[in-house]
């Protein structure tokens, strides 16, 4: 009976010769990446137009269609992540695709929602077209239609 408070005595010295664990863990919860515009709290998804696809914040994957299916990858081929518009949407939930077609349709490859989401360098062009004071024609056109009359810097 006397070896039960030996080997009690044995295991509590050999606890207190243990030298103490440490660890560190860190928890990057909704970190956005380094590519990615800051994501306000409670955002989940980037949409990215080059990609036609999405990125999944907390779970950092892309959500990308693959043989017509929506698939999680962790990295994409073919794509450089400083080529990438990321837009941050509105949507929280396991199936980003569900609005495809509105995102598609508002934040196009290239896009700039500043811009009305159009390519770089195309919302000049666009302004241009839409000038009701010129017919909507590009600039130095209107002259040119107006039998050389028009307002202008050239000669007269």
């Amino acid at each position: 009976m006397k070896l039960f408070p030996i080997a009690t005595l044995a295991v509590a010295g050999l606890l207190a010769l243990a030298t103490p664990a440490s660890a560190q863990v860190n928890v990057n919860i909704n970190t956005a990446p380094t590519w990615g515009p800051a994501l306000p709290s409670g955002s989940q998804y980037y949409y990215i137009p080059e990609a036609n696809g999405f990125y999944d914040v907390p779970a950092r994957q892309y959500v990308v269609q693959r043989n017509g299916q929506w698939t999680r990858v962790g990295t994409l081929t073919g794509y450089s992540t400083s080529s990438f518009h990321p837009v941050v949407i509105d949507y929280v939930g396991a199936q980003p695709w569900s609005r495809y077609d509105e995102y598609r349709a508002r934040y196009p490859r290239g896009g700039n929602p500043s811009n009305g989401a159009l390519p770089p360098g195309q919302a000049k062009k666009q302004g241009y077209r839409a000038n009701p004071s010129n017919g909507g024609l590009p600039p130095g056109q209107a002259k040119k239609m107006n039998g050389g009359k028009g307002k202008g810097h050239g000669k007269h």
